[in-house]
C-alpha cells in the first residue's frame, strides 16, 4: 500500500483542529508542526474570521502598485516593437520620449521585461570576444563624409524570380545610410553609374572603405578595379579592409543585419516594389531609429551633404615634379626603356608615374598608389623578361591624387 501524500493545506487544517481541542499547549503544538508561534496564531485568527476559507493560500501581491507602468504606455512599447522587430529597450525608450512625448518613460529593464512577458524577445547570451576591437591602420571617421563604407548586401530572389543585389553606402561618422539601391547584379558598369548619380546628389567623401570583392577590387595591380580607379581619379582615397575580417567594417555589417531582417523577409514582388521598401526602411533608419553610438540621436540629425562636388570634366592625374609621367596604351601595356610591361586593360589610357626608389628600382604609381616595381630580367626562362613585381609590403594603402 503506497504512502499517503499530505498536502500543506491538510496539515494546516489538522493544526487548527488540534489547537482548538485544548489538548496541547500552543507552544508544543507549533514545535510539533515545525512552525512559529506567530504563524500558529495567524492560522487560528483566520479560521475564527472566515472558517476553512480563511485557511486558503493568499497572494502576496500588493493591493495596489502605484509605480506600475500604465497599460497605455506598455501598449505603445509593444506597438513600436511590432513595427521595428530589431529595436531593443534603449531604442524603444528613446522613441517614447521623442515620438510620443513621454517625459519619464519606463527604465530599459522594465521595457525588456515587457517584451519578454509578451513573447517578443528572449534573453540572449553573447559569445565573449567574437569580434575583438583592434586598430589595423583603418581611418577613424571624425566628421560627416570623412569615410564612406560601401558594400553589397547578400543577394536574394524577388517574387518574380529576378535577382536583387542591394548596393549600400553609409557615412561612418554619422551612420547615415546615403544609398540603398536594388540592383540586378554587382557588375562594375551599373555600380559606377550609381556612384555617378550619388556623387552628383550628395557630393564626394574623402575616403571610401570597401572589401576585396568585385566590383570594388580586382586581382590586378594594387587590387584596383575600374570603379576604384574612378574613385581615385575623383580625389577619393580607397581603403581596403583585411580579407575575411568583417569586423573591419563592423558598423556597416551591423546595418546589413537590420536591413535583412526588416526589409528583405519576405522579398517583394519585383524590383520596383523592393526599391520602395528599401526607401521606406532607409528613411526610418536615418530619421527615426535612435543610434547608441550617436548618443541615442538619429543619423539625420548629424549628417550633411559633402562640400566636395563631382567634377564631370576629365582632369588628368597630376604627379610630383620628380616623377616621369607616361600614358598606358589602349591594350594596357606600358613602354619604358625599350620594354613593354603589362598593367591591364583597366589602366588603358591612364597616366601613371615612374620614379627611382631607394633600391634603384623603378617604382610604378597610379596617383599615390604604389602598384609595383618594373623589373627587366633577360635571364628569366619561364616568365616574361619584363614584368611588374609587387611592392615589398603585405598590404597596399591607397591615397588620393596629389
Amino acid at each position: 500500500m503506497p504512502w499517503k501524500t499530505v498536502t500543506p493545506m491538510e496539515e494546516i487544517i489538522r493544526f487548527v483542529s488540534l489547537a482548538r481541542s485544548d489538548r496541547f499547549t500552543h507552544t508544543d503544538l507549533c514545535e510539533q508542526f515545525g512552525i512559529s508561534r506567530k504563524t500558529g496564531y495567524k492560522y487560528l485568527e483566520r479560521y475564527a474570521l472566515d472558517g476553512l476559507k480563511g485557511l486558503q493560500p493568499r497572494s502576496h501581491r500588493p493591493h495596489s502598485s502605484p509605480r506600475r507602468t500604465p497599460e497605455a504606455i506598455e501598449a505603445l512599447v509593444l506597438a513600436e516593437r511590432q513595427l521595428h522587430r530589431t529595436w531593443g529597450p534603449k531604442k524603444l525608450r528613446r522613441v517614447l520620449e521623442t515620438k510620443h512625448g513621454i517625459e519619464a518613460p519606463p527604465a530599459c529593464s522594465t521595457i525588456a521585461e515587457m517584451l519578454r512577458r509578451s513573447g517578443l524577445s528572449a534573453r540572449r547570451h553573447r559569445r565573449p570576444g567574437a569580434y575583438p576591437s583592434a586598430d589595423h591602420g583603418l581611418t577613424e571617421a571624425t566628421q560627416p563624409n570623412h569615410v564612406w563604407t560601401v558594400d553589397f548586401k547578400g543577394w536574394f530572389i524577388l517574387g518574380d524570380g529576378r535577382r536583387c543585389d542591394p548596393l549600400t553606402v553609409s557615412d561612418l561618422c554619422t551612420r547615415f545610410v546615403i544609398e540603398l539601391k536594388a540592383q540586378p547584379n554587382q557588375q562594375g558598369k551599373g555600380t559606377l553609374a550609381s556612384f555617378h548619380a550619388l556623387a552628383a546628389e550628395v557630393g564626394l567623401p574623402e575616403i571610401i572603405r570597401v572589401d576585396h570583392g568585385s566590383p570594388f577590387a580586382s586581382v590586378g595591380l594594387g587590387r584596383l578595379s575600374a570603379l576604384s580607379i574612378w574613385w581615385i581619379e575623383q580625389g577619393i582615397e580607397v581603403e581596403f579592409t583585411r580579407p575575411g575580417k568583417p569586423q573591419d567594417n563592423g558598423a556597416h555589417e551591423r546595418m546589413h543585419r537590420d536591413l535583412k531582417a526588416e526589409a528583405t523577409r519576405p522579398p517583394s514582388a519585383n524590383m520596383a516594389a523592393q526599391q520602395r521598401r528599401f526607401e521606406h526602411w532607409r528613411h526610418v533608419f536615418n530619421h527615426e531609429r535612435p543610434h547608441e553610438a550617436l548618443g541615442m540621436r538619429c543619423p539625420a540629425q548629424l549628417y550633411r551633404p559633402s562640400a566636395r562636388r563631382l567634377d564631370e570634366q576629365d582632369r588628368p592625374v597630376v604627379y610630383p615634379a620628380d616623377f616621369e609621367v607616361k600614358v598606358v596604351s589602349t591594350s594596357g601595356f606600358l613602354a619604358h626603356e625599350g620594354h613593354n610591361y603589362h598593367l591591364g586593360e583597366i589602366f588603358a589610357g591612364k597616366r601613371v608615374g615612374l620614379r627611382r626608389g631607394p633600391d634603384e628600382r623603378t617604382e610604378l604609381y597610379f596617383a599615390n598608389v604604389h602598384l609595383g616595381n618594373l623589373v627587366f630580367d633577360p635571364a628569366e626562362r619561364f616568365r616574361p623578361t619584363a614584368y611588374i613585381a609587387p611592392p615589398n609590403r603585405k598590404s597596399l594603402a591607397t591615397s588620393s591624387t596629389s
